[in-house]
């Protein structure tokens, strides 16, 4: 039984690609960057003896019928295949019979933290997870643990790991609510962040066929929160992405429902206001939001009268503007670039596809995109109106210096601009090969969502919208892709959508 010398105890993809690894837990550095699943490390005292009885018994045997030696054929090895060897010190190793693989929970959060979290608004998720003892397991390991499993089981199809999601998640929902219920742990970051991965658990375990009521319940209750953590949250740097994520999740709640913002989250939005860095891509996102919330709301009214169409269309064209304007104020790192022609795929839409520093960026992009999309087909339809009301005598005081034509035209090409670059980040979510979509690509549900089911938008744009959910749903093993795809084909709601915005 040789000594085989000390081996690597780098993660499988580090070996392999003979990559310096940190070993950092639950995944490495490396993979993290990649954006690709980290198997884990190996027990390497389990590999510095090799049992050679077999090999050397056979080498005698040929040596004895007077042939030349031939080792056997090697056989396909698997690093997490169980392997046992006769210990030279039972003190010093673990049992033979202990399997090396990892465990079924170590598996998913090495999946979550290098394919799911890389690229969403958790990001922060790794780094908190590392500074959570083994031992005290809060409310913070009880959350991402169920948000870990149910991602991997969307990933490898398995029910078996969703039903003990969702015990995980149950064990969470208790814990947070334990800790909500003191004023001293209820402020604190480790608490918002466990609400906050409770809605990612909705967000990833949640059915098209119900309400999101339970996402919704968690949002709002986030309101309240931000409020009793007050100011002092916005000292520190993930003090304030929380503030900001949360911010924006509340929003989006309100966008997707049409209702006003919440009066006491107004008020504190105000006050927090001279406590951000408003550089910050995603702090100046919240005024744009809500301006969509009031615009919103507005159109939602029984009866819109033709006395508001003016203030209608120039709130609207104001918010299109807004957009460019937070459009040309991000930094020169944002910006996205043509992908060389030899790696856009056959099937881009028009041959063209863009590329972006990452993922997050890409999203930032099509947030903007899709609420220029939302503008213009507001313009379109308010032209529409004073067309018909200029048929009206008694209706033109209102509409008589809007060229109804001339806003139908610009919005029909802003529309169309828009959705050839959405349709143009869709082969940046492919994966490392180029070849299949990965993880990331969830982040394409809500704008390819948005765009096939716009009555304006082309035939054509629409089919390729849908086939692209097809197969976002097929490759990266994705059911919420499959069931907007569904839902887009039979007219049915997608008022779940929103839920997308999380990550």
């Amino acid at each position: 039984m040789p000594f085989h010398g000390r081996p690597s105890d780098a993660c499988g993809p580090c070996r392999k690609g003979r990559l310096r690894c940190d070993r950092a837990r639950p995944s490495c550095s490396q993979c993290v960057r990649k954006s690709i699943i980290c198997s884990g490390y190996r027990k390497v005292a389990l590999l510095l003896f090799k049992d050679e009885s077999e090999s050397t018994a056979r080498k005698v045997q040929w040596e004895k019928n007077g042939e030349i030696y031939e080792p056997p054929s090697a056989r396909p090895t698997n690093d997490f295949e169980p392997i046992t060897v006769t210990p030279f010190n039972h003190t010093d190793l673990p049992s033979p019979s202990r399997s090396i693989t990892p465990s079924q929970d170590d598996r998913a959060l090495g999946y979550f933290m290098s394919s799911y979290i890389p690229a969403s608004p958790f990001y922060y998720l790794s780094e908190v997870y590392k500074t959570t003892t083994p031992i005290a397991q809060d409310a913070v390991s009880s959350t991402i643990l169920a948000a870990s499993l149910a991602s991997l089981s969307l990933h490898v199809g398995s029910s078996k790991l969703m039903e003990n999601a969702r015990m995980h998640y149950s064990e969470a929902l208790a814990q947070t609510n334990a800790a909500l219920a003191s004023p001293n742990t209820a402020i604190l970051d480790r608490t918002l962040i466990s609400v906050l991965t409770l809605g990612l658990f909705e967000a990833i375990a949640f059915s098209s066929r119900r309400s999101p009521q339970s996402w919704t319940t968690h949002t709002l209750g986030a309101v309240q929160l931000i409020r009793l953590r007050g100011t002092k949250q916005l000292k520190t740097s993930l003090g304030t992405r929380l503030f900001l994520q949360t911010c924006n999740n509340i929003r989006s709640s309100c966008i997707a429902r049409s209702t006003p913002l919440p009066n006491e989250f107004v008020y504190f939005c105000e006050q927090a206001k001279p406590f951000l860095d408003h550089s910050i891509p995603n702090a100046r996102l919240g005024p744009l939001m809500d301006n969509i919330v009031s615009l919103r709301v507005q159109l939602t009214a029984k009866h819109i009268g033709t006395h508001q169409i003016p203030t209608l269309i120039h709130e609207t064209l104001q918010l299109d503007k807004q957009v460019l304007a937070l459009m040309d104020m991000l930094p020169d790192s944002w910006r996205y670039g043509a992908m060389p022609q030899h790696r856009i795929p056959s099937w881009a839409y028009q041959g063209l596809a863009h590329t972006y520093a990452d993922h997050r960026i890409s999203r930032h992009w099509n947030t903007l995109r899709q609420t220029r999309l939302f503008a213009n087909e507001v313009v379109w339809h308010l032209a529409a109106h004073v067309a018909w009301a200029k048929q009206h005598p008694e209706l033109c005081l209102y509409i008589k210096d809007f060229d109804a034509e001339a806003l139908q035209a610009t919005a029909e090409a802003n529309r169309t601009q828009v959705i050839g670059n959405i349709f143009a980040s869709v082969p940046h979510f492919l994966g490392e090969e180029g070849t299949a979509f990965g993880p990331a690509a969830r982040f394409l549900i809500w704008p390819l969502t948005i765009v096939a089911e716009r009555k304006l938008t082309p035939e054509p744009a629409r089919r390729y919208a849908t086939w692209c959910l097809y197969e976002i749903a097929r490759q990266a093993r994705i059911p919420q892709a499959l069931h907007a795809a569904e839902a887009i084909e039979s007219e049915a709601s997608t008022d779940w959508m929103h839920l997308f915005v999380l990550g």
